[in-house]
């Protein structure tokens, strides 16, 4: 993939057809894009990558340790190749250094004594600038090709067909920075080898990190390229190229087809931003407004093709990025809508500043609400590679109560992701005692209390605190059962009976005291909730 000359290139020519190449035989699909000519011994400072160095015999060093090194310092320099014309001189090349260009893949070619340089120059150089207006003249309808599609409004399905078209049927894929296909043109053809390569997965995404932007020859017969698609630093997705064999065009048309691609994406983007606003706003005003602006946004929410009058649940959601801020994303968004809707026609769904949010139905003969959110959740994951965090509310069936729900599925969110970890679906309902203690806003209150109840167990050194702190859940989980507890830690019973001894000490007898053991359960719930865990806590 190169609109270069090569080597093979050159020796073919009618001029040089009697050339012989006496070594190097391995580099002669190096590029020649100059020409040089060796008049003096120290060429090296004037040397350039790709040149087709050419010389008589005189300038050459006479020692074969200093032939070897020239060789060698060419090699590095990224010489094309050395031909040289020994004329009448009688010299040649010993066999070390031959050797060398071997070893080095340097192609080192003897010129016919009756072929001049002047006729090689010319003839070579008419080949590199009729290549270089050939690419030229084909860049420019390459690229007038795509100026075409972006003129007459075409999106990517039309970039897809035409960047196919102009590389002889290649499959072509535009994928978006999670891998997701947003439009394809024959891509049945190199699907099975992609498989292979793992590029592409059962599901059709794209795993472009496999090989990486740039181009690929994973093996005999398969060359794949891939571009990203970018907006100044916003890297929107990536364009995939595979095909049997590509011409020296295919990297232009590809890097012009990513650009073009790249200016649809974001246009899409910025359409879809502003309808998604417009829900926002809707949606925003339901989930903080009463009485009158929840009639008002009712309406309005109509016409978007929301119903919710119905029975409903609140469910707020969170993508886990890892290592990024958590600053909702318009690709997540679009994912998030898309999904939604897919589930329930008349859900409504928006996006908050930090939280993805919907109202969907309780389907089912019997109105389960976990049902739908849990169809969305298995959507999103399995649409993306990373992961979503729901919270859901109650079900509820008057719009009055829209702004309750929506705190309790953003309860739900937050307590879910803290005691559960990301990833996972909590429903307000099953949050047990957390439920309770969420409706503390007095967070001091909640810290004293457990501070209090936990005494001169929060002091410990961390390691000592860890362990007692831990032997204490599990006792209150298998209802004060030692034997169970110990199985569970893997200690030995007595071990566990001496951590006993020192946890009454540090607590209290809750091992005879029901009241202090609900007290203890209580404050290990509460202490599980991060914002009220007490200075030095674990």
């Amino acid at each position: 993939m190169t609109d270069a000359l090569v080597v093979r290139d050159l020796l073919a020519m009618t001029i040089l057809e009697r050339a012989v190449v006496l070594a190097g035989r391995s580099g002669l699909d190096r590029p020649v894009r100059r020409l040089n000519v060796m008049t003096v011994p120290d060429i090296l400072p004037w040397t350039k990558a790709d040149e087709f160095m050419l010389s008589t015999g005189y300038p050459l060093p006479r020692d074969a340790g200093e032939l070897v090194t020239l060789v060698t310092e060419f090699a590095g320099r990224g010489i094309a190749a050395f031909g040289v014309k020994f004329g009448s001189s009688g010299r040649r090349l010993p066999a070390e250094v031959l050797r060398a260009a071997d070893r080095l893949g340097l192609p080192i070619v003897e010129i016919p004594d009756d072929v001049a340089f002047d006729d090689i120059l010319s003839r070579v150089f008419s080949d590199i600038v009729n290549r270089q207006a050939a690419t030229i003249a084909r860049a420019k309808e390459i690229h007038d090709a795509f100026l075409q599609i972006v003129l007459t409004g075409g999106q990517l399905p039309e970039i897809a067909a035409q960047l196919s078209d102009l590389l002889s049927g290649a499959s072509v894929l535009v994928v978006d920075s999670d891998g997701r296909r947003l439009a394809a043109a024959r891509p049945e053809r190199h699907e099975p080898w992609l498989r292979e390569l793992g590029v592409l997965e059962r599901d059709g995404a794209a795993r472009v990190d496999r090989l990486g932007p740039g181009v690929h020859t994973p093996g005999p017969g398969r060359v794949v390229v891939i571009a990203e698609l970018r907006a100044g630093k916003l890297r929107l997705g990536h364009l995939l190229v595979a095909a049997e064999q590509l011409g020296p065009e295919a990297t232009v048309a590809v890097d012009q087809a990513a650009v073009v691609a790249a200016l649809d994406v974001t246009r899409q983007l910025a359409v879809s931003a502003a309808e998604r606003q417009f829900e926002s706003n809707v949606l925003h005003d339901l989930v903080t407004g009463g009485g009158g602006e929840i009639e008002d946004a009712l309406a309005r929410g109509a016409a978007f093709g929301w119903d919710l009058r119905r029975p409903l649940v609140v469910v707020v959601g969170h993508a886990e990025r890892t290592g990024e801020p958590d600053l909702v994303r318009q690709p997540d968004i679009e994912l998030w809508s898309a999904e939604i809707r897919n589930q329930d026609r008349g859900a409504a769904a928006a996006a908050f500043a930090t939280n993805l949010v919907g109202i969907v139905g309780c389907t089912g003969a019997a109105g389960d609400p976990a049902e739908v959110p849990g169809r969305v959740w298995a959507g999103l994951r399995a649409t993306t590679r990373h992961a979503f965090s729901l919270g859901v509310s109650r079900p509820f069936h008057e719009p009055a109560l829209i702004p309750a729900r929506y705190e309790e599925a953003r309860k739900a969110l937050r307590m879910g992701r803290r005691s559960h970890g990301p990833g996972k679906v909590t429903y307000f309902a099953e949050l047990g005692l957390f439920r309770l203690l969420s409706l503390i806003d007095d967070v001091g209150e909640l810290r004293d209390f457990v501070r209090d109840a936990l005494g001169e167990l929060t002091a410990l050194e961390a390691r000592e605190r860890a362990e007692l702190v831990r032997t204490l859940q599990v006792l209150l989980d298998n209802h004060l059962n030692v034997a169970k507890s110990a199985r569970d830690l893997h200690v030995h019973y007595n071990t566990m009976r001496y951590r006993i001894s020192k946890l009454e000490r540090l607590v209290g007898p809750f091992m005879s005291d029901n009241r202090l053991c609900l007290r203890l359960a209580v404050a290990m719930q509460a202490l599980e909730m991060y914002e009220v865990s007490p200075k030095g806590a674990p």
